[in-house]
């Protein structure tokens, strides 16, 4: 950071020594008369678009305006050495005679981020350097000054190849003509760009623009007159004055933004705490923030640690935006994040703003998450109560089915069997026996299928002998190693030990069924008045909540023991549920 601060010094103490040196060659210069007046305003634009580059340069490191701004102003004291008698500086101001509008048009195009964020602002930009260095060299090479400018005591061109007056007449003509297209290409992004944006970005673009789009335009007008042949006496010394004040304005309509932006922290913060202050608060929090922040279109959402989500007042789940006018701050208390900020991108450089705003009404926002957090877990009950109706309406449709095509087809064979064998048994006993033992088979498989259905519903070793017993029949029935890690010691209440046996259950099923995993472990303790489950794998990972009806429903099960059910599954990293249910 210090050395960031010296070389800022250091082009600092370069700008102002060369904004001197310019000076001196006005002051010096046999063939310019109009110094009296274009002495000042020229040290004014230098050392302004100097200065004010440097300092928001300082201000955000990060953001490229600044030192575009600071090279607009050392490329016009570049320009400024036309003014020089020597032949040699007098070369370096022909050369470098366009380069600042160039800058300045890529300034006003990547304007307020620092970077050309579409093609034609690109096009546009490279179109301007490149006719102000590649295009601008032949220009110099066929220039007469002295005769071109009527200038008698003017230097001779150090870099003239030939007296051409046509050949430059053509290129003159066609750099004007090209200049006048790029401006007016310029002036036209730059109110596209201003219609389409929003309030607050473009109240934070304004200034700027409207200063740039002056300077450009009145640029423009004398180009115009260039390609008309009118000379440059016969031009209203209003147009020169224009263009020149217009320029002059650009740094400091950029620097009162940036002033503006400190001194409204303080107003907004004051205000908006003024507001939250009221008994009976006129207007909404989020309101009262957008407001502070100049924003209508800002948004408060509030952070809910528990699902790891945003939900708005209503306690409804909110995305953040993945959208680049629109960005996002967050809120924190005590180190804790509570909610966060969704806001215009014109704010994003004022962050300082929006976290000064939001640390005001931290307080205010903590409490209000509480209300939403409460909405949410309404919301989440009334969708998981709906879910687990629909869930039972599933489950005994599916219980329909199984005994229909399953125990009940085999007990009507049975029947039919056991009827054969009767009407066997009094003419032919030697014939009715393999029909009594084919019986006894559908018997044992009507059985099985019926144990089946009634572990699914609710497995009776559970309520015979516990969660524990339980627990080691499903590790033991289990296709991959199960290890059990740590079990209750005592019986927990029924509903609580019918949540942990199914998400267990379910769980080692997916695992089987998904996962390749080559062991599991399972967990169920008491912990501060909760019993926790916990079932890991060292599978693929990558499970996904929504993608069937199997988690969900163990979501809803623990959600209707107000617990919460999380799922870890990051991609070649196992997966781990884990389910918290409280438990006194």
């Amino acid at each position: 950071m210090i050395g960031f601060k010296r070389a800022l010094w250091g082009l600092a103490i370069a700008g102002f020594v060369l904004g001197l040196a310019v000076a001196a060659a006005f002051a010096a210069s046999d063939h310019l008369d109009t110094k009296s007046f274009d002495l000042p305003v020229g040290l004014l634009i230098g050392w302004s678009f100097i200065g004010t580059g440097l300092y928001a340069w300082w201000r955000r490191p990060d953001n490229r305006f600044g030192p575009l701004m600071a090279a607009a102003g050392f490329g016009w004291f570049g320009a400024g050495f036309i003014a020089s008698d020597n032949s040699v500086f007098f070369a370096i101001g022909l050369l470098l005679a366009n380069l600042y509008v160039a800058i300045t048009v890529h300034m006003l195009l990547a304007y307020p981020t620092g970077r050309l964020e579409s093609r034609p602002a690109r096009a546009i930009t490279y179109a301007a350097y490149f006719l102000t260095t590649v295009f601008w060299v032949p220009w110099v090479l066929f220039l007469d000054f002295a005769n071109e400018s009527g200038c008698e005591n003017c230097p001779d061109n150090p870099l003239q190849v030939a007296d051409a007056p046509g050949v430059f007449r053509a290129l003159d003509v066609t750099l004007s003509v090209a200049g006048i297209a790029i401006i007016a290409t310029l002036i036209a992004l730059l109110f596209l760009r201003w219609r389409r944006a929003t309030g607050p970005n473009r109240a934070a673009q304004a200034p700027v623009l409207w200063a740039g789009i002056a300077t450009v335009a009145t640029l423009a007008v004398l180009l115009a007159a260039d390609v008309a042949s009118t000379s440059w006496e016969g031009l209203p010394e209003a147009v020169h004055l224009a263009s020149l004040l217009a320029f002059a304005s650009v740094p400091w309509a950029f620097l009162g933004g940036l002033l503006r932006s400190r001194m409204s922290r303080a107003s907004a913060v004051s205000d908006l705490v003024t507001r939250l202050g009221e008994s009976q608060p006129r207007r909404g929090l989020g309101e009262a923030i957008a407001d502070a922040l100049g924003d209508p279109s800002l948004q408060l959402v509030y952070w809910l640690p528990d699902s790891q989500r945003y939900v708005d007042h209503d306690g409804c789940p909110v995305d953040i935006p993945d959208d680049p006018r629109r960005t996002c701050t967050e809120v924190e208390l005590g180190g804790e994040r509570i909610g966060a900020i969704v806001h215009d991108a014109s704010l994003a450089d004022e962050r300082e703003l929006v976290r000064a705003t939001g640390a005001a009404a931290a307080l205010a926002i903590a409490n209000e998450r509480l209300d939403a957090q409460l909405k949410a877990r309404l919301e989440e009950l009334r969708t998981s109560r709906a879910r687990l109706v629909q869930a039972g309406d599933a489950e005994r449709r599916r219980l329909e089915r199984n005994l229909h095509d399953g125990a009940q087809q085999r007990l009507v064979a049975l029947a039919l069997s056991l009827r054969m064998a009767r009407n066997k048994l009094p003419e032919s006993p030697e014939t009715a026996a393999p029909l009594l033992e084919s019986a006894a088979h559908e018997l044992e498989l009507a059985l099985n299928d019926l144990r089946e259905l009634a572990r699914g519903i609710h497995p009776a070793i559970l309520s015979d002998r516990g969660l524990e017993a339980a627990l080691t029949s499903l590790a033991d029935r289990s296709p991959v190693p199960v290890e059990l890690l740590r079990r209750p010691d005592d019986r927990l209440p029924p509903a609580v030990e019918a949540a942990a046996y199914f998400v267990v259950s379910e769980s080692l099923a997916n695992m089987a069924k998904h996962a390749g995993a080559g062991k599991a472990t399972v967990s169920v303790e008491r912990q501060d008045g909760r019993v926790v489950i916990e079932v890991a794998d060292d599978g693929v990972g990558g499970a996904d909540p929504t993608g069937g009806s199997g988690l969900r429903g163990l979501t809803d099960r623990v959600a209707a023991l107000d617990g919460r059910l999380v799922l870890e599954s990051p991609p070649g990293a196992g997966t781990r549920v884990r389910a918290e249910i409280p438990c006194a």
